[in-house]
Protein backbone atom coordinates (compact mmCIF):
# COMPACT_ATOMS: atom_id res chain seq x y z
CA UNK A 1 0.00 0.00 0.00
CA UNK A 2 0.97 3.69 -0.85
CA UNK A 3 0.82 6.35 1.67
CA UNK A 4 0.31 9.90 0.49
CA UNK A 5 1.37 13.07 2.82
CA UNK A 6 0.94 16.13 2.21
CA UNK A 7 1.38 19.51 3.66
CA UNK A 8 -1.99 19.30 5.56
CA UNK A 9 0.22 16.99 7.76
CA UNK A 10 2.55 19.65 8.65
CA UNK A 11 2.69 20.02 12.36
CA UNK A 12 5.35 22.88 11.75
CA UNK A 13 6.71 24.31 8.66
CA UNK A 14 10.48 26.40 8.78
CA UNK A 15 12.35 27.86 5.82
CA UNK A 16 15.71 29.41 5.97
CA UNK A 17 16.62 31.96 2.66
CA UNK A 18 20.44 32.38 1.67
CA UNK A 19 21.26 34.92 -0.39
CA UNK A 20 22.41 33.17 -3.36
CA UNK A 21 18.92 31.78 -4.50
CA UNK A 22 18.43 29.05 -2.27
CA UNK A 23 16.93 28.00 0.78
CA UNK A 24 16.31 25.22 3.54
CA UNK A 25 13.32 23.89 4.17
CA UNK A 26 12.01 22.32 7.34
CA UNK A 27 8.61 20.16 7.92
CA UNK A 28 7.36 18.00 10.76
CA UNK A 29 4.41 15.92 9.32
CA UNK A 30 2.31 13.57 11.11
CA UNK A 31 2.00 9.75 9.64
CA UNK A 32 -0.72 7.95 10.75
CA UNK A 33 -2.41 4.95 8.56
CA UNK A 34 -3.66 1.70 10.24
CA UNK A 35 -3.37 -0.44 6.78
CA UNK A 36 0.42 -1.63 6.34
CA UNK A 37 2.69 0.73 3.82
CA UNK A 38 5.75 0.18 2.22
CA UNK A 39 5.66 3.09 -0.03
CA UNK A 40 5.54 6.89 1.14
CA UNK A 41 4.11 9.44 -1.31
CA UNK A 42 5.90 12.49 0.13
CA UNK A 43 3.98 15.40 -2.24
CA UNK A 44 3.98 19.26 -2.00
CA UNK A 45 8.02 19.58 -2.23
CA UNK A 46 9.50 22.34 -3.54
CA UNK A 47 10.36 21.34 -8.06
CA UNK A 48 13.64 22.77 -7.69
CA UNK A 49 14.23 20.46 -4.59
CA UNK A 50 18.46 19.25 -4.43
CA UNK A 51 17.62 15.36 -4.05
CA UNK A 52 21.25 14.93 -2.36
CA UNK A 53 20.30 16.98 0.40
CA UNK A 54 17.31 15.71 1.98
CA UNK A 55 17.19 14.02 5.39
CA UNK A 56 14.63 11.79 6.99
CA UNK A 57 14.27 11.57 10.60
CA UNK A 58 11.50 9.26 12.17
CA UNK A 59 10.97 6.92 9.79
CA UNK A 60 13.63 4.18 7.89
CA UNK A 61 13.90 4.76 4.42
CA UNK A 62 14.40 1.93 2.31
CA UNK A 63 14.92 3.68 -1.12
CA UNK A 64 14.77 7.17 -1.98
CA UNK A 65 12.78 8.92 -5.77
CA UNK A 66 11.91 11.84 -6.63
CA UNK A 67 9.38 11.55 -9.59
CA UNK A 68 9.04 14.84 -11.47
CA UNK A 69 6.90 13.81 -14.63
CA UNK A 70 4.28 16.09 -14.20
CA UNK A 71 0.82 16.00 -16.15
CA UNK A 72 1.16 18.14 -19.76
CA UNK A 73 -0.71 17.68 -22.49
CA UNK A 74 1.99 16.44 -25.11
CA UNK A 75 2.81 14.11 -22.04
CA UNK A 76 -0.81 12.78 -21.97
CA UNK A 77 -0.85 12.37 -25.42
CA UNK A 78 2.49 10.58 -25.99
CA UNK A 79 1.36 8.46 -23.09
CA UNK A 80 -1.72 6.78 -25.00
CA UNK A 81 0.21 6.66 -28.41
CA UNK A 82 -1.51 3.65 -30.19
CA UNK A 83 -4.49 3.43 -27.66
CA UNK A 84 -7.82 4.42 -27.70
CA UNK A 85 -9.21 7.70 -26.86
CA UNK A 86 -12.44 9.40 -27.88
CA UNK A 87 -13.19 12.75 -29.07
CA UNK A 88 -16.76 14.52 -28.05
CA UNK A 89 -18.58 17.14 -30.18
CA UNK A 90 -20.15 19.54 -27.85
CA UNK A 91 -22.77 20.55 -30.86
CA UNK A 92 -24.07 16.99 -31.23
CA UNK A 93 -23.03 15.53 -28.02
CA UNK A 94 -21.72 12.30 -29.57
CA UNK A 95 -18.43 10.50 -28.47
CA UNK A 96 -16.10 9.62 -31.58
CA UNK A 97 -14.00 6.84 -30.28
CA UNK A 98 -10.44 6.62 -32.17
CA UNK A 99 -6.85 5.12 -32.07
CA UNK A 100 -4.37 7.49 -31.60
CA UNK A 101 -1.27 7.06 -33.98
CA UNK A 102 0.52 10.46 -33.74
CA UNK A 103 0.51 13.69 -31.75
CA UNK A 104 3.86 15.25 -33.61
CA UNK A 105 2.51 17.58 -35.92
CA UNK A 106 -1.19 17.47 -34.98
CA UNK A 107 -3.37 15.10 -33.81
CA UNK A 108 -3.66 11.69 -35.86
CA UNK A 109 -5.72 8.54 -35.36
CA UNK A 110 -7.70 6.09 -36.69
CA UNK A 111 -11.66 5.20 -36.04
CA UNK A 112 -12.07 2.80 -34.58
CA UNK A 113 -15.75 1.89 -36.48
CA UNK A 114 -14.41 2.51 -39.69
CA UNK A 115 -10.78 2.54 -39.67
CA UNK A 116 -10.72 5.90 -41.43
CA UNK A 117 -7.84 8.37 -41.02
CA UNK A 118 -8.61 11.07 -38.71
CA UNK A 119 -6.34 14.68 -38.80
CA UNK A 120 -6.86 17.25 -36.25
CA UNK A 121 -10.27 16.16 -34.74
CA UNK A 122 -12.75 18.96 -34.01
CA UNK A 123 -13.84 18.45 -30.49
CA UNK A 124 -12.93 17.58 -26.75
CA UNK A 125 -10.23 14.96 -26.18
CA UNK A 126 -11.06 12.60 -23.45
CA UNK A 127 -8.22 10.44 -22.00
CA UNK A 128 -10.20 7.39 -19.89
CA UNK A 129 -7.53 7.66 -17.08
CA UNK A 130 -4.13 9.10 -15.73
CA UNK A 131 -1.34 7.23 -17.09
CA UNK A 132 0.47 5.64 -14.74
CA UNK A 133 3.80 7.24 -13.88
CA UNK A 134 2.49 10.68 -14.84
CA UNK A 135 1.71 13.37 -11.36
CA UNK A 136 0.21 16.41 -10.80
CA UNK A 137 2.77 17.87 -8.94
CA UNK A 138 6.55 16.65 -8.03
CA UNK A 139 6.79 14.47 -5.22
CA UNK A 140 9.23 12.20 -2.94
CA UNK A 141 9.07 8.18 -3.14
CA UNK A 142 10.21 6.54 -0.49
CA UNK A 143 10.36 2.86 -0.01
CA UNK A 144 9.89 1.71 3.24
CA UNK A 145 9.70 -1.58 5.76
CA UNK A 146 6.34 -2.77 5.58
CA UNK A 147 4.34 -1.47 8.66
CA UNK A 148 1.55 0.81 9.78
CA UNK A 149 2.16 4.66 10.53
CA UNK A 150 1.47 6.29 13.85
CA UNK A 151 4.32 9.00 14.25
CA UNK A 152 6.22 12.16 13.30
CA UNK A 153 9.14 12.47 10.93
CA UNK A 154 11.22 15.26 10.11
CA UNK A 155 12.14 16.37 6.73
CA UNK A 156 14.37 19.09 5.47
CA UNK A 157 16.40 19.86 2.22
CA UNK A 158 17.70 22.34 -0.11
CA UNK A 159 15.84 24.11 -2.94
CA UNK A 160 16.66 26.30 -5.71
CA UNK A 161 14.88 29.32 -6.66
CA UNK A 162 14.19 30.90 -3.28
CA UNK A 163 16.28 34.48 -2.70
CA UNK A 164 16.11 37.07 -0.33
CA UNK A 165 17.68 40.78 -0.79
CA UNK A 166 17.41 43.86 1.37
CA UNK A 167 16.35 47.31 0.44
CA UNK A 168 16.52 50.57 1.75
CA UNK A 169 15.00 53.74 1.53
CA UNK A 170 16.87 57.17 3.02
CA UNK A 171 15.84 60.64 3.04
CA UNK A 172 17.71 63.02 3.85
CA UNK A 173 16.65 66.14 5.72
CA UNK A 174 18.45 69.10 6.13
CA UNK A 175 20.38 67.93 9.33
CA UNK A 176 19.44 64.26 9.96
CA UNK A 177 17.80 61.72 8.05
CA UNK A 178 15.50 58.38 8.10
CA UNK A 179 16.52 54.74 7.16
CA UNK A 180 14.13 52.30 6.17
CA UNK A 181 14.99 48.81 5.32
CA UNK A 182 13.06 45.92 3.75
CA UNK A 183 13.62 42.59 3.09
CA UNK A 184 12.30 41.40 -0.25
CA UNK A 185 11.44 37.64 -1.22
CA UNK A 186 11.28 35.81 -4.32
CA UNK A 187 10.27 32.79 -4.31
CA UNK A 188 10.57 31.00 -7.74
CA UNK A 189 10.87 27.61 -6.36
CA UNK A 190 7.96 25.69 -7.02
CA UNK A 191 6.33 25.13 -3.45
CA UNK A 192 4.31 27.89 -1.81
CA UNK A 193 4.85 27.93 2.08
CA UNK A 194 2.15 28.37 4.48
CA UNK A 195 2.51 30.00 7.72
CA UNK A 196 5.90 28.90 7.67
CA UNK A 197 8.55 30.02 10.58
CA UNK A 198 11.22 32.25 8.51
CA UNK A 199 14.74 32.80 8.87
CA UNK A 200 17.09 34.79 6.38
CA UNK A 201 20.72 34.18 6.40
CA UNK A 202 23.39 37.45 5.41
CA UNK A 203 26.46 36.35 4.17
CA UNK A 204 28.50 34.48 1.65
CA UNK A 205 28.09 30.32 2.35
CA UNK A 206 30.63 28.58 -0.46
CA UNK A 207 28.69 26.45 -2.81
CA UNK A 208 29.90 23.99 -4.92
CA UNK A 209 28.40 24.96 -8.56
CA UNK A 210 28.12 22.02 -11.63
CA UNK A 211 28.62 23.05 -15.00
CA UNK A 212 25.95 21.73 -17.62
CA UNK A 213 3.22 39.21 -2.65
CA UNK A 214 1.34 39.34 1.13
CA UNK A 215 1.36 43.42 0.90
CA UNK A 216 3.27 44.79 3.39
CA UNK A 217 2.02 47.52 6.28
CA UNK A 218 2.91 50.66 5.09
CA UNK A 219 1.48 53.89 3.26
CA UNK A 220 2.93 56.23 1.26
CA UNK A 221 4.45 59.75 0.95
CA UNK A 222 5.75 61.31 -1.97
CA UNK A 223 6.86 57.41 -3.52
CA UNK A 224 8.62 56.47 -0.08
CA UNK A 225 7.72 53.69 1.32
CA UNK A 226 7.44 53.98 5.45
CA UNK A 227 6.71 51.14 7.99
CA UNK A 228 4.22 52.20 10.82
CA UNK A 229 5.35 48.93 12.50
CA UNK A 230 8.01 48.22 14.55
CA UNK A 231 11.04 46.36 13.16
CA UNK A 232 9.32 42.20 13.05
CA UNK A 233 13.09 40.72 12.70
CA UNK A 234 15.04 39.52 15.40
CA UNK A 235 19.09 40.20 14.55
CA UNK A 236 21.75 37.57 15.60
CA UNK A 237 25.25 36.17 14.80
CA UNK A 238 25.60 32.40 13.42
CA UNK A 239 28.44 30.72 12.13
CA UNK A 240 30.34 33.71 10.78
CA UNK A 241 26.82 34.75 8.96
CA UNK A 242 23.87 36.83 10.27
CA UNK A 243 20.52 35.62 10.82
CA UNK A 244 17.42 37.39 11.00
CA UNK A 245 14.65 35.83 12.29
CA UNK A 246 10.90 36.98 11.63
CA UNK A 247 8.73 37.12 15.04
CA UNK A 248 5.59 36.21 13.34
CA UNK A 249 4.72 32.93 10.74
CA UNK A 250 4.60 33.87 6.98
CA UNK A 251 3.19 32.56 3.82
CA UNK A 252 5.25 32.94 0.76
CA UNK A 253 3.28 31.93 -2.06
CA UNK A 254 4.76 29.87 -5.33
CA UNK A 255 6.13 33.15 -8.33
CA UNK A 256 5.74 35.72 -5.45
CA UNK A 257 7.84 38.44 -4.56
CA UNK A 258 7.41 39.81 -0.80
CA UNK A 259 8.32 42.58 1.11
CA UNK A 260 8.55 42.61 4.69
CA UNK A 261 10.04 45.65 7.01
CA UNK A 262 13.37 44.69 9.04
CA UNK A 263 14.46 48.48 9.77
CA UNK A 264 13.67 52.00 10.98
CA UNK A 265 16.01 54.58 11.95
CA UNK A 266 15.45 58.08 12.25
CA UNK A 267 16.99 61.15 13.23
CA UNK A 268 20.20 59.99 12.18
CA UNK A 269 23.33 62.41 11.11
CA UNK A 270 24.70 62.27 8.16
CA UNK A 271 27.64 63.72 6.14
CA UNK A 272 27.62 65.05 2.59
CA UNK A 273 30.59 66.33 0.27
CA UNK A 274 32.13 66.07 -2.66
CA UNK A 275 34.73 63.40 -3.89
CA UNK A 276 37.50 64.18 -6.15
CA UNK A 277 40.50 62.38 -7.51
CA UNK A 278 43.38 62.78 -10.35
CA UNK A 279 40.98 61.67 -13.30
CA UNK A 280 38.08 63.50 -11.99
CA UNK A 281 36.38 66.47 -14.22
CA UNK A 282 33.28 66.30 -12.09
CA UNK A 283 33.00 66.00 -8.32
CA UNK A 284 31.33 62.18 -6.80
CA UNK A 285 28.49 63.18 -4.59
CA UNK A 286 29.18 60.96 -1.52
CA UNK A 287 26.80 60.48 1.77
CA UNK A 288 28.78 58.91 4.57
CA UNK A 289 26.69 57.28 7.74
CA UNK A 290 28.17 56.18 11.05
CA UNK A 291 26.60 53.43 11.86
CA UNK A 292 27.20 53.87 15.65
CA UNK A 293 24.74 53.57 18.97
CA UNK A 294 25.21 57.34 19.01
CA UNK A 295 23.64 57.59 15.23
CA UNK A 296 20.68 54.94 16.48
CA UNK A 297 22.27 52.35 14.70
CA UNK A 298 25.52 49.94 15.39
CA UNK A 299 23.67 46.94 13.55
CA UNK A 300 24.80 44.43 11.02
CA UNK A 301 23.30 45.74 7.72
CA UNK A 302 22.80 42.95 4.45
CA UNK A 303 23.71 43.81 1.45
CA UNK A 304 20.95 45.77 -0.66
CA UNK A 305 20.14 49.07 -2.95
CA UNK A 306 19.62 52.14 -1.48
CA UNK A 307 17.23 54.54 -2.95
CA UNK A 308 17.84 57.89 -1.94
CA UNK A 309 15.44 61.12 -1.59
CA UNK A 310 15.26 64.73 -0.82
CA UNK A 311 12.89 67.01 -0.08
CA UNK A 312 12.76 70.05 -2.80
CA UNK A 313 12.31 73.90 -2.07
CA UNK A 314 8.51 73.20 -2.39
CA UNK A 315 8.80 70.38 0.42
CA UNK A 316 8.07 67.55 -2.19
CA UNK A 317 10.60 64.78 -1.59
CA UNK A 318 13.15 63.74 -4.82
CA UNK A 319 14.76 60.64 -5.71
CA UNK A 320 19.09 61.70 -5.97
CA UNK A 321 20.66 58.72 -6.43
CA UNK A 322 21.00 55.01 -5.77
CA UNK A 323 23.97 53.12 -4.85
CA UNK A 324 24.78 49.35 -3.56
CA UNK A 325 25.30 48.87 -0.07
CA UNK A 326 27.62 45.53 0.67
CA UNK A 327 27.41 43.74 4.21
CA UNK A 328 28.29 45.96 6.73
CA UNK A 329 29.49 45.00 9.50
CA UNK A 330 28.43 46.94 12.84
CA UNK A 331 30.15 50.10 13.25
CA UNK A 332 31.28 50.01 9.90
CA UNK A 333 30.47 53.39 8.19
CA UNK A 334 28.06 53.52 5.29
CA UNK A 335 29.13 55.05 2.60
CA UNK A 336 26.84 55.69 -0.83
CA UNK A 337 27.77 57.30 -3.78
CA UNK A 338 24.82 59.46 -5.29
CA UNK A 339 26.07 60.24 -8.94
CA UNK A 340 28.38 63.99 -10.01
CA UNK A 341 27.62 67.37 -9.28
CA UNK A 342 26.45 69.86 -11.73
CA UNK A 343 27.91 73.17 -10.49
CA UNK A 344 31.61 71.67 -9.04
CA UNK A 345 34.14 71.83 -11.51
CA UNK A 346 37.38 70.14 -11.11
CA UNK A 347 40.97 69.73 -12.42
CA UNK A 348 44.12 68.18 -11.94
CA UNK A 349 47.46 68.04 -13.36
CA UNK A 350 50.83 67.26 -12.96
CA UNK A 351 52.92 70.64 -13.16
CA UNK A 352 56.18 69.52 -12.90
CA UNK A 353 58.69 66.37 -12.51
CA UNK A 354 62.21 66.67 -12.45
CA UNK A 355 65.54 64.54 -11.11
CA UNK A 356 68.30 65.21 -9.07
CA UNK A 357 70.75 63.15 -7.89
CA UNK A 358 68.40 60.20 -8.24
CA UNK A 359 65.77 61.72 -6.42
CA UNK A 360 62.69 62.15 -8.61
CA UNK A 361 60.15 65.25 -7.65
CA UNK A 362 56.35 65.34 -8.52
CA UNK A 363 54.45 68.53 -8.18
CA UNK A 364 50.20 68.82 -8.59
CA UNK A 365 47.92 70.74 -8.24
CA UNK A 366 44.19 70.23 -7.82
CA UNK A 367 41.86 73.59 -9.27
CA UNK A 368 38.13 72.94 -7.55
CA UNK A 369 35.77 75.76 -8.72
CA UNK A 370 32.08 75.81 -7.18
CA UNK A 371 29.37 77.71 -8.98
CA UNK A 372 26.55 76.81 -6.29
CA UNK A 373 25.39 79.13 -4.25
CA UNK A 374 26.43 77.19 -0.90
CA UNK A 375 29.85 76.34 0.54
CA UNK A 376 30.78 72.84 -1.05
CA UNK A 377 32.80 70.54 1.54
CA UNK A 378 35.51 68.91 -0.81
CA UNK A 379 37.70 65.72 -0.27
CA UNK A 380 40.43 64.96 -2.67
CA UNK A 381 42.15 61.59 -2.54
CA UNK A 382 45.04 61.35 -4.37
CA UNK A 383 46.88 58.12 -5.04
CA UNK A 384 50.55 57.53 -5.33
CA UNK A 385 52.26 54.87 -6.87
CA UNK A 386 55.73 55.33 -5.98
CA UNK A 387 56.74 52.68 -3.24
CA UNK A 388 59.57 55.28 -1.69
CA UNK A 389 57.88 58.84 -1.04
CA UNK A 390 58.50 61.98 0.92
CA UNK A 391 56.09 64.73 1.16
CA UNK A 392 58.28 68.24 0.78
CA UNK A 393 55.43 70.83 0.65
CA UNK A 394 51.60 71.39 0.35
CA UNK A 395 49.39 74.30 0.67
CA UNK A 396 47.15 72.41 2.87
CA UNK A 397 46.73 70.37 5.59
CA UNK A 398 46.25 66.20 4.22
CA UNK A 399 46.00 63.25 5.86
CA UNK A 400 47.83 59.97 5.14
CA UNK A 401 45.48 57.06 5.11
CA UNK A 402 47.82 54.48 3.72
CA UNK A 403 51.51 53.98 1.96
CA UNK A 404 49.74 55.01 -1.53
CA UNK A 405 46.69 57.73 -0.44
CA UNK A 406 46.75 60.60 1.05
CA UNK A 407 43.40 62.89 0.96
CA UNK A 408 43.00 66.31 1.61
CA UNK A 409 39.88 67.72 2.89
CA UNK A 410 38.44 71.85 2.63
CA UNK A 411 35.49 73.69 2.21
CA UNK A 412 35.48 75.74 -0.81
CA UNK A 413 32.90 79.09 -0.69
CA UNK A 414 30.00 79.47 -2.37
CA UNK A 415 30.88 81.09 -6.24
CA UNK A 416 34.22 80.53 -5.43
CA UNK A 417 37.74 78.51 -5.98
CA UNK A 418 40.46 76.90 -4.34
CA UNK A 419 43.86 75.93 -5.74
CA UNK A 420 45.82 72.91 -4.06
CA UNK A 421 49.70 72.06 -4.66
CA UNK A 422 51.97 70.10 -3.33
CA UNK A 423 55.06 68.31 -4.14
CA UNK A 424 56.30 64.87 -2.94
CA UNK A 425 60.14 63.68 -3.64
CA UNK A 426 60.42 59.90 -4.70
CA UNK A 427 63.82 58.34 -4.18
CA UNK A 428 65.01 56.04 -6.83
CA UNK A 429 68.29 54.95 -5.01
CA UNK A 430 65.87 52.74 -3.30
CA UNK A 431 65.57 49.12 -4.85
CA UNK A 432 65.12 45.66 -3.29
CA UNK A 433 67.66 42.85 -3.77
CA UNK A 434 66.20 39.61 -4.72
CA UNK A 435 67.74 36.52 -2.91
CA UNK A 436 69.93 34.98 -4.61
CA UNK A 437 70.45 30.70 -3.85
Amino acid sequence: MRYKSTNEHNNKLSITIYNDDFGLVKEERLLVSQEACEEIQYLDVAKKIETDSIIVAGVPVLELNYDYDLVSKAKLLEKYLDKTIYVFDKKTKEKLSIRLLSVSDGIIGERTDTKEIVINPEGELVLPSLPEGLIAKPALLWKVPKSSLDQQINVSYLTKGISWDANYVLNLQESDFQLTGWVAINNQSGAAFENAELKLIAGEVNRVEEIKLLEPDYHYKEGIVYSESEPSFEEKSFADHHMYTLNRPVTIKDEQEKQINFLNVADGAYRKFYEVNRYSEKPYIKVEIENSKENNLEIPLPKGKVKVYQEDSDALLEFVGEDSLPHTAKKQPISLNLGKAFDILCDSLEKDSYEEEGIEYLEYEYQIHNQKDAAAPIKIEHRIHERSWKMVESSHEYEKMDSSTINFHLDVEADGSAVITFKYAVDRNVYVKRKTT
